[in-house]
């Protein structure tokens, strides 16, 4: 399969409703899902940092409208490589809070002491979404357990 991956870091324009986040997430699982995108996002005052996984002319469209869409400022492309497999394959779009994320957990990824992905290396942003992303399918799978 002929896949690639593309992580960016931006930030949110001026006057941007923080609820539109939500429609945009809401909007960005069910189209992501229908063109065969998988991904994680992670927001904070800071920025956005994402990952977007799948076939390259739908994964290219998608930046393409991110990078036009008024309501980002700064698009920074990290990293744009093929791959192999995915390593977000359960997620259409997975969501995190920059600012709920354990701090030990940053610092022993990046040398920022708060989460600012324009700060970050793509080697960085990388590990940390890896390391945020596996953190969740624990606890997912916890809780799956506790049931």
């Amino acid at each position: 399969m002929n896949l690639v991956r593309l992580m960016y870091a931006s930030r949110m324009a001026k006057g941007v409703d923080p609820d539109g986040l939500t429609r945009i997430l809401d909007a960005s699982k069910r189209n992501n899902a229908a063109l065969g995108v998988t991904g994680v996002l992670c927001y904070s005052p800071a920025g956005f940092l994402q990952v977007l996984e799948g076939p390259p002319e739908a994964v290219n469209e998608l930046y393409r409208r991110i990078v036009r869409d008024r309501r980002n400022e700064e698009a920074t492309l990290l990293a744009y490589a093929e791959t192999s497999r995915r390593r977000f394959p359960e997620w259409s779009m997975a969501y995190f809070r920059g600012d709920g994320i354990d701090r030990a957990l940053l610092r022993g990824l990046t040398s920022e002491k708060a989460f600012d992905p324009m700060a970050m290396t793509a080697a960085e942003a990388l590990r940390f979404l890896t390391a945020v992303a596996t953190e969740r399918r624990r606890f997912l799978q916890q809780s799956a357990g506790d049931e």
